[in-house]
């Protein structure tokens, strides 16, 4: 038990098994306290009540053969308490008013729609509608630049450990969110997820995420970490992983609690970090009847942030780096991709309306990650590039077919033969220009 190995136990709050149990692959049991004898009947009734407490609080055990028990609700009062306090704090008064002139303050500084955005994570997005923009023609004379690089006012670069409370480090800590797995065993499973996650997902630069993995001082998101290991605890055959039925589901619940304990916590506040980490969070679901923890919903939540930092639209003329145009584009399509393919496979409605998006298309030299003071340690894969580039024209095809085929409003008009030969010349044409190097062909 953790009570035994002198470890935190978390199973109060997330259940039997708790984190820790399901991480070493032990049995999960929970001592029972020793009453003291009291020395009087009164204190005997008030510690028997308090003890009554702490087992209704604790998560119940069964034993095979033994009635199912379901620990008691908790009660809910109405008191002065719950209501929430109306009062600010003098820092809270000055954040506040700084925050309400940012924007403002931005658009009036002399060429803020050329300043460098040094951090891909810190940018602000307007869209033609947008008041603001209208504001920013005006005075800045700029009528092709949506990406603005963040104030340094406002967050949207560094973890905000510093600013979470008592209690939210406190939860963080009982979810499990700062434990990471052996060395060697978080060391097999990043390589597991680059090998087999990567190809079909490529919204990291591995070049970059792997300088800031060896390096204690300027390690990577945790939040990210969490996510990666997530994934790759999906296609890691390390025994340490598997139950006693060879299932790595119980790991990869673990990764997906500390993820999204971190999530939830807002620790993150890079954007471009909390998209990837929300794509690689869907490698985690219960089943096909679960709706807020699975691939639809972690895509579309996804999908959601990256449009509010505007990944939706062209960066080329953006002061972003090189290397971060190709990062956005390939987070881009990533989310296209996804979109499609979730949406045929559960058949659900799509996202992403193309129309909405003037991205460019994917091109072999997007998938580089050179920057601009050093070479990528790990040259992009021939094989990886073609499959994900057609992959992607395989999602446009789909978008087609989904529409005209399976879309709500495709079953009030008439059929149209027309339709389905252009979906089929499409496929064929796909097909026939598929290289070689991706092409599979069903063995004879």
């Amino acid at each position: 038990t953790c009570h035994a190995r002198k470890v935190r136990c978390d199973a109060a709050s997330l259940g039997v098994p708790c984190t820790n149990c399901v991480a070493f692959q032990i049995e999960c049991r929970i001592p029972t306290p020793k009453r003291k004898k009291a020395q009087n009947a009164g204190n005997q009734t008030t510690k028997d009540s308090d003890s009554d407490r702490e087992a209704d609080d604790r998560p119940h055990q069964t034993t095979p053969g033994s009635a199912t028990s379901y620990p008691r609700p908790p009660t809910v009062s109405h008191t002065s308490d719950g209501t929430p306090s109306s009062s600010m704090t003098e820092a809270q008064i000055r954040q506040e008013e700084v925050d309400s002139g940012t924007y403002l303050n931005l658009v009036m500084k002399p060429k803020f729609t050329r300043a460098p955005i040094t951090e891909a994570g810190r940018v602000a997005f307007l869209g033609e509608s947008s008041n603001l923009t209208l504001l920013v023609h005006d005075r800045q004379g700029s009528s092709d630049v949506v990406h603005y690089p963040l104030p340094e006012n406002v967050r949207g670069s560094r973890a905000r450990l510093t600013e979470l409370d008592n209690v939210e480090i406190e939860i963080l800590h009982q979810r499990g969110a700062f434990l990471l797995p052996p060395r060697s065993l978080c060391d097999e499973l990043i390589e597991a997820y680059f090998k087999w996650v990567h190809p079909i997902v490529p919204v990291i630069n591995r070049s970059r995420f792997m300088r800031q993995y060896r390096d204690p001082k300027n390690p990577p998101s945790l939040l990210l970490l969490q996510a990666v290991l997530l994934a790759g605890s999906r296609v890691c055959t390390n025994a340490q992983l598997m139950d006693a039925n060879g299932s790595t589901t119980p790991a990869a619940l673990t990764f997906y609690k500390r993820a999204k304990a971190l999530y939830d916590a807002n620790y993150e506040d890079d954007r471009v970090t909390i998209v990837q980490s929300l794509l690689l969070m869907g490698w985690y679901w219960e089943g096909p009847e679960d709706v807020t923890k699975n691939v639809f919903y972690w895509s579309r939540v996804a999908t959601i942030v990256a449009q509010g930092s505007g990944m939706h639209r062209s960066v080329e003329q953006s002061q972003l780096s090189k290397s971060d145009k190709r990062l956005w584009k390939r987070i881009w399509w990533t989310l296209f991709t996804r979109d499609r393919s979730v949406a045929v496979a559960l058949g659900r409605p799509v996202h992403i309306n193309l129309d909405d998006s003037d991205v460019e298309m994917l091109t072999e030299d997007d998938f580089i990650e050179d920057e601009t003071d050093r070479a990528s340690e790990f040259p992009p894969d021939p094989i990886h590039v073609q499959f994900f580039l057609q992959y992607v024209k395989l999602c446009e095809i789909m978008g087609l077919v989904l529409s005209q085929q399976y879309s709500v409003a495709s079953k009030g008009r008439q059929r149209n033969a027309i339709d389905l030969t252009h979906s089929d010349m499409a496929l064929a044409d796909w097909l026939q220009n598929c290289p070689k190097i991706v092409y599979w062909e069903m063995p004879r």
